[in-house]
């Protein structure tokens, strides 16, 4: 129908809105529907919260602990896991890289088919995998004379061969240097090394803030971490699974970064990290120390892409110069104790072999 000349057609919803009270009342509606939505939010995380906090408190109860928590500083206790069914040689002792939970579950696919022939030690620090909190500040030397103190109050055994993953490198840098009569030898697994950052990173003020604990601690707390490796599986973005583990044992491996993560800590380790560095630059290992320097092809090209000192080059300035020792690099990421563990036990053995 064609409509009158000078007459428009007002659609119904504004017609409405036209009437006398209509605008109030699509208002109201409209806060209606977004009280309805907020409800339904709010609801599903409490029922996330709840369910998660529930599922912590299960599993947590259950948790299989493989070592001893053994107490150091007074208070505090360390997980360390050990096998010693050898003789006559070295304890190989292994530390985990920033944030990554236990040592006994994230080095495994390293450290179970060398205990077939060498005495292994894994180290949770304060904070991480079994191991209880601390309120101390992250300085290599606090967590290196806390390593010490756990090793000796396990009954652990020396010499060491410390074997080192991420920042667990400058820890072990600290340890050599203060108990160097009982370090025989290093064995970094893509490290971290003095000096690696670029020239700018140590300008200014050296406390970094890492960002994590204050939005990462409400995830958790709310299941929203549950959720997400619900989804994801195996490929969770914020606790990926590691593959060489056994489904049992990477539900263990989860539930310690979901619920026991000391997140506060692991800010605080952050703030630490260039103040670290700095302390140990110009170091470099005991040359009575042999060290391997095991190093991942993709850290090396992303060093160099970000414009960052040479990889290869960092390591060779810390490595010791005693006859033995040697940098090697092999395929894979930062995590290359996951992605070619048999090429990284073979140099380990070769290392072993050469420094016996």
């Amino acid at each position: 129908m064609t409509e009158p000349l000078g007459v428009s057609v007002v659609p119904e919803p504004i017609q409405d809105q036209l009437k006398p009270g209509g605008r109030g009342k699509w208002k109201r509606r409209l806060r209606r529907t977004v009280i309805a939505v907020l409800a339904v939010v709010v609801a599903l995380l409490g029922i996330s919260t709840g369910v998660n906090q529930a599922a912590n408190a299960i599993g947590l109860a259950r948790l299989d602990v493989p070592g001893e928590l053994v107490e150091v500083d007074g208070q505090a206790r360390m997980h360390v896991y050990s096998r010693a069914e050898h003789s006559g040689g070295p304890t190989l002792v292994f530390l985990i890289g920033q944030g990554l939970g236990s040592a006994y579950y994230k080095l495994k696919g390293v450290w179970e088919p060398l205990a077939e022939d060498f005495d292994i030690a894994t180290v949770d620090y304060l904070g991480y995998g079994f191991s209880d909190t601390t309120a101390k500040e992250r300085s290599n030397e606090n967590v290196a004379t806390e390593i010490h103190a756990a090793l000796h109050g396990a009954g652990v055994a020396g010499p060491y061969v410390l074997v080192a993953h991420s920042i667990g490198g400058l820890y072990a840098m600290k340890f050599a240097e203060l108990y160097s009569d009982e370090v025989a030898g290093f064995v970094g697994l893509d490290s971290s090394a003095p000096g690696q950052m670029a020239p700018g990173e140590y300008e200014g003020d050296l406390s970094q803030d890492g960002g994590l604990h204050p939005i990462m601690t409400v995830l958790r707390f709310m299941g929203v971490v549950r959720v997400e490796r619900w989804i994801n599986g195996d490929d969770s973005i914020w606790l990926p699974a590691n593959p060489l583990l056994d489904e049992a044992e990477q539900d263990q491996d989860w539930l310690l970064g979901n619920a026991k993560l000391d997140l506060r800590l692991l800010d605080d380790e952050v703030s630490w990290f260039l103040r670290n560095d700095l302390a140990l630059q110009g170091q470099r290992f005991d040359a009575a120390i042999p060290t391997l320097m095991v190093l991942a092809q993709e850290t090396v090209e992303a060093v160099r892409e970000f414009g960052m000192p040479d990889w290869v080059e960092v390591h060779r300035a810390v490595a010791s110069e005693h006859p033995q020792s040697r940098v090697v690099t092999l395929d894979g990421s930062h995590w290359i104790h996951q992605d070619a563990p048999g090429q990284v036990v073979g140099q380990i053995r070769q290392f072993l072999a050469a420094t016996r």
